[in-house]
């Protein structure tokens, strides 16, 4: 590696070399921020009458050998958006010297030109431009260059950073008094120039401790150049094009960018092979890294078999959460889950996804997995119970299935007597009584899916009809206005008590239905509220419809009758008959309770030499089974107990929290079974 201080502008200028910006490098994305501090910068340098300013770091590689016309191809690793944006701003100076030709500048629009900044001047092909952008950025550059040369304007999209930030630059020239400070300001402009040498330094490692200006690498950024920088710099295209490019088309939509949905995709990769351990508060990209470098995925080719295993899931992920799959069905049921908002669930439907891919279990099998979580959210979330036990609870979940799965064993019944067998904790799936009560007495108003309830309702009561649940730009309505008390006889039909008594109504499941106004009419008579119910075609409305009065009596008795139709619809299933014992609540108690290392080491579960791995994606590590069945690890303390051998195994690597399960941390060998999992085969 050769590190030295460079003029920016003769680093650029540099004859016979080209700046290459690598495949899997993000767009152009500089945006009026940075322009406008980089524009500052320059100024500020203009202004002085010596000295300079340092901006940052450009870091090149060679790519290969010389062109035959004798150009050095020079990889950009890092510094691409600095450069493109000088780049933008020395084309904006041409073009005004060139708009201005009798105004004295300290430049013209010719030394711009054939200063090497831009082109190679002497040079064809590839070679005559001096920068080559990546992906849709290169074609829109070149045809800036080549305009620009032709004495022409290009026809940029309006919509590019390149096109508004040539625009930014454009308009700041033409305001300014003295646009000779510009050129000045780029002449002192300093970088530290770093010359990696192929073979010997590592482009990533340099790549991720230069990010410190400018616009910050997202995690996709670093992922995608931690993948595809670990093949040489011949096959990179080609990778990018079969793996990588693929996997941005799958993620990113018109309303959500890949930046984005990459970020959440790839915790809920991570949570799905590293469960039981939960990936909600962890450095995404630096916990991909040690998932690929414990697993050895660096090596070996083995980047490929990861990229592809990438592209499956990216697939699993769109149709978990955009419903992004050809089977009508199975679309239907994640949206209707999506529709939920709990985003936690989703690493568990991408694991369940992967095991029907694999033909572990049928397509009934998996609606009916799938009607269970939508049943087990919804009843949870009517009955008030804890969100914040679904992150570790699904991530449990999924490391004790994925122990099911390698087992071939009945993922279906052990999935379902999972859900079940919380019964009387924090993870509960609410009893049908439960559901019921709370259904009936709570304030659906304020559920924040009431909208997604008596739309699944509807359709539930006309099953043909799916306008409902195809238009959710529905509002609640409350048939009681809510201005009731202020209105005779409204007020006369709440009867003796007629506060106690709206306050008990209004915002009761049998006083709401669906409209497709934008707002709730607060008050009105009856008549007034059914003919405005009457202009939705939902069959939730009938007998609203049918009513001649709306007392608290017809608003209780069409809650009772909501009720029986959600109970039909968010069914609670049942454990099925002869399901495995170490799948049953009290099964596992005892097991928690009862079952020794030592009787797991016995009965031949764990044997002499077998690995011990850790699950968590934060302290990997290894123990290892003594000959006498006990846990040994890496620095050779030998514990009878996996929770405190665990615990001292955290301490070990300096691990914040050593409060973890070793029954629910240690997992026999790569990819086997749990410990927890393991004793559970002995209660």
């Amino acid at each position: 590696m050769d590190a030295n201080s460079r003029n920016i502008l003769g680093l650029m200028s540099e004859m016979n070399v080209r700046f290459v910006v690598p495949v899997y490098q993000r767009p152009y994305s500089w945006d009026d921020t940075q322009c406008a501090q980089l524009w500052d910068d320059i100024l500020s340098c203009g202004r002085r009458r010596q000295g300079t300013h340092f901006t940052g770091s450009i870091v090149t590689i060679q790519d290969g050998q010389l062109s035959d016309q004798g150009v050095a191809p020079l990889l950009l690793i890092d510094g691409q958006q600095r450069i493109t944006t000088i780049t933008l701003l020395l084309v904006a100076l041409a073009r005004y010297a060139g708009r201005h030709p009798q105004e004295r500048l300290s430049f013209t629009k010719a030394e711009v030109l054939q200063s090497g900044f831009l082109t190679n001047h002497f040079r064809g092909g590839e070679d005559f431009y001096k920068l080559t952008l990546s992906k849709g950025d290169r074609d829109a550059y070149r045809a800036l260059v080549d305009a620009l040369v032709a004495g022409r304007d290009a026809e940029l999209d309006p919509l590019s950073r390149l096109a508004q930030n040539l625009e930014f630059f454009e308009r700041r020239v033409e305001a300014l008094d003295d646009v000779s400070l510009v050129w000045t300001g780029l002449q002192r402009l300093e970088v530290v120039s770093i010359s990696l040498t192929q073979g010997t330094d590592d482009p990533q490692v340099i790549f991720e401790s230069m990010n410190a200006t400018g616009k910050d690498l997202t995690n996709a950024d670093l992922v995608r150049n931690f993948v595809l920088m670990s093949y040489p710099m011949a096959e990179q295209q080609s990778l990018y094009r079969t793996y990588w490019a693929p996997i941005e088309q799958i993620l990113a939509t018109d309303t959500i960018g890949f930046d984005d949905a990459f970020d959440d995709f790839i915790r809920s990769y991570l949570s799905v092979v590293h469960a039981p351990t939960s990936m909600a508060k962890v450095d995404v990209y630096q916990a991909f890294k040690r998932y690929v470098l414990f697993h050895g995925f660096n090596e070996n080719d083995r980047m490929k078999n990861l990229s592809l295993k990438l592209k499956r899931f990216a697939r699993y992920y769109a149709a978990v959460t955009r419903g992004q799959v050809d089977d009508e069905q199975l679309a239907q049921a994640f949206g209707r889950i999506a529709q939920l908002d709990a985003p936690v669930v989703n690493p568990l439907l991408i694991s369940l996804f992967d095991g029907y891919e694999h033909h572990e279990f049928d397509r009934e099998a998996f609606l009916l997995m799938l009607r269970a979580i939508e049943s087990y959210l919804f009843r949870r979330s009517v009955c008030d119970c804890a969100q914040s036990v679904l992150a570790p609870f699904f991530s449990s979940l999924i490391a004790r299935i994925d122990a099911v799965r390698s087992e071939e064993g009945q993922v279906v019944d052990a999935f379902v007597a999972m859900l079940l067998n919380e019964e009387g904790t924090q993870r509960r799936f609410p009893t049908d009584a439960e559901f019921a009560h709370a259904l009936a007495t709570r304030d659906t108003h304020s559920l924040a899916g009431a909208l997604y309830l008596l739309a699944r309702i509807d359709e539930e009561l006309e099953p043909t009809d799916t306008v409902a649940l195809e238009a959710y730009n529905w509002s609640l309505e409350h048939v009681m206005p809510q201005r009731a008390l202020e209105d005779d006889a409204w007020r006369a039909a709440l009867g003796d008590a007629p506060e106690r008594t709206f306050e008990e109504c209004i915002n009761n499941l049998g006083n709401l239905t669906l409209t497709p106004h934008p707002f709730d009419l607060q008050e009105g008579s009856f008549e007034q509220k059914q003919r405005r119910i009457a202009e939705s075609p939902l069959a939730l409305a009938n007998d609203i419809l049918a009513a001649t009065e709306w007392t608290p009596a017809q608003i209780k008795e069409r809650a009772e009758r909501l009720v029986e139709r959600a109970l039909a619809v968010w069914v609670r299933p049942e454990l099925p008959e002869g399901a495995g014992a170490a799948f049953r609540l009290s099964a596992r108690a005892a097991a928690t309770h009862k079952v020794t290392f030592a009787e797991l080491f016995a009965a031949g579960l764990v044997q002499m030499d077998d690995a011990l791995v850790s699950v968590s994606p934060l302290h990997p590590g290894r123990a290892t089974v003594t000959s006498t069945g006990k846990i040994m690890l890496a620095n050779g303390e030998m514990f009878e107990d996996p929770a405190e051998a665990y615990t001292r195994f955290l301490s070990s690597v300096g691990a914040a929290n050593t409060d973890q399960d070793g029954w629910m941390y240690w997992r026999r060998g790569d990819g086997g079974p749990l410990l927890d999992d393991l004793r559970a085969e002995l209660a």
